[in-house]
């Protein structure tokens, strides 16, 4: 059994800290200001967002001029927005050009639409995605602004492949 407790260097009735009754002297005060410092530096290396928080659309944009995918496609084409909804097709094989060109565009439509895609526009923009190596390169390779909608489309593929 221990000895008598150690006076309570804060006087009065309480009872004496842990650290005192177990006879080390660390000081808390001490430790919980360098936890405190800890904290402070991990923040400080935290992401900080720009301008008080907001979100900057035109710090994320790419400063390129032209729009994404191939250029043969319109501009009505390129704007085409994908929607939240839309899921791409995942059951359809890519196009190598070896198989029905007018069967396959036929049936990769029918696999947007079962997707959420409505707009022919957004299947267009979508449909290089699923062109494989050489059918890939000949549509990068096409005139710019040749194909405007759907009809456009089966007219080329059709015809070259």
């Amino acid at each position: 059994m221990q000895g008598p407790l150690p006076p309570n260097p804060q006087g009065g009735n309480k009872a004496p800290s842990v650290h005192v009754r177990v006879g080390t002297n660390v000081d808390v005060r001490a430790t919980l200001e360098a936890r405190r410092r800890d904290r402070d530096e991990a923040e400080s290396r935290r992401y900080q967002p720009r301008r008080g928080g907001r979100y900057d659309p035109d710090h994320d944009r790419s400063t390129s001029p032209e729009p994404p995918g191939p250029r043969v496609l319109s501009e009505a084409i390129h704007r085409a927005k994908f929607l939240a909804r839309f899921r791409q097709p995942t059951n359809l094989t890519k196009y190598l050009g070896e198989t029905n060109a007018e069967l396959w565009l036929a049936d990769y439509r029918l696999a947007c639409q079962l997707g959420g895609a409505d707009d022919d526009f957004l299947i267009i923009r979508n449909m290089p995605l699923h062109l494989a190596d050489t059918a890939r390169a000949w549509l990068e390779h096409l005139p710019e602004r040749m194909i405007h909608d759907w009809a456009d489309l089966v007219k080329i593929f059709v015809r070259n492949f």
